[in-house]
């Protein structure tokens, strides 16, 4: 294939990876708002909304939990970055929780896997990530509210919300957070990023306190296996791209490489669980076979010529 080709295959490839991303993000937005919420809950009234009351983003989240407001509100209470941690991706955290603006600043964040005493009572001014949020309002057993250290840095509130369902025996868990970022790095672009970052870690937040507070524990290495299968998956995708550019046969590589953008998007939005996660990899490098092995056994094998 000529060098001709070879570019034209990467023009087109680009092409097509710049109107599908924005695409898929655009379809993800409104769920990313709201998901797991109905619209009643959505358009609840909740602590902290005069705080901002035009905030450039606005998230509300919501989840089902088979446990009474009692077993889950020790999961709030003691939540913090040098507490019982986020119940979310630590590899994250650890990575930029640090960009607080405290000087100083260090912690390791390590997700709680018990209810302890000493952190069962929340208070005003209290920080919950230090240098960046703090505990604004509490009600125990109800809600929690936390806003910004210093909001001309960052305005932001996040409230954790409990509500009693079917006489108690379980729990509607509400989750608000605002944003409101400085007009200096006010765009659509950081938007985006704030909208996709903090969606995917409450996410993992929100599934963490159901499973502790069901009576749950993550494995150690659940998180870990979470992020291999997530960067088999980009891989299995970078593969595939390079077989579009190198094959004759581009369709098939072609198809893998939309195939593993998706698993992709399925995988950081949706996070389903473990199981579904492998099945999808593996059913990408079965879709790599597909695409690489049997071309090119089906063009070794000798034609035979009849007489």
């Amino acid at each position: 294939m000529s060098v001709r080709s070879y570019v034209l295959r990467v023009l087109v490839g680009l092409c097509v990876l710049v109107l599908l991303v924005p695409t898929l993000f655009t379809l993800a937005i409104p769920y990313i708002h709201t998901a797991g919420a109905s619209r009643a809950e959505a358009a609840l009234s909740l602590p902290g909304d005069d705080i901002l009351t035009k905030p450039q983003l606005s998230w509300i989240h919501a989840i089902s939990i088979d446990a009474p407001p009692e077993q889950v509100w020790p999961w709030i209470a003691q939540m913090g970055d040098r507490r019982g941690g986020f119940y979310s991706f630590t590899f994250i955290e650890n990575r930029v929780g640090s960009i607080t603006g405290a000087e100083n600043y260090q912690v390791v964040y390590r997700n709680a896997e018990r209810i302890m005493p000493e952190w069962q009572n929340p208070q005003p001014g209290d920080p919950l990530i230090e240098g960046a949020l703090k505990v604004s309002a509490v009600e125990p057993g109800r809600w929690l509210l936390a806003d910004s250290v210093d909001p001309a840095a960052l305005g932001w509130t996040w409230l954790w919300k409990l509500v009693p369902l079917d006489d108690g025996e379980r729990t509607r868990l509400i989750v608000r957070m605002r944003i409101q970022t400085p007009a200096q790095i006010s765009n659509p672009l950081m938007s985006v990023a704030f909208d996709a970052g903090g969606f995917v870690m409450e996410q993992r937040m929100l599934h963490g306190i159901k499973l502790r507070a069901e009576g749950g524990a993550e494995p150690a290495w659940a998180e870990g296996v979470e992020i291999g299968l997530w960067l088999a998956a980009l891989i299995c995708g970078l593969i595939a791209a390079g077989l579009f550019v190198a094959l004759q046969d581009w369709l098939r590589p072609l198809a893998v490489a939309l195939a593993a953008l998706l698993v992709l998007f399925v995988l950081t939005f949706v996070q389903p669980a473990l199981w579904v996660r492998l099945l999808c990899d593996l059913a990408l490098v079965a879709g790599l076979g597909w695409a690489a092995v049997l071309p090119i056994a089906t063009q070794r094998r000798p034609v035979l010529v009849g007489r």
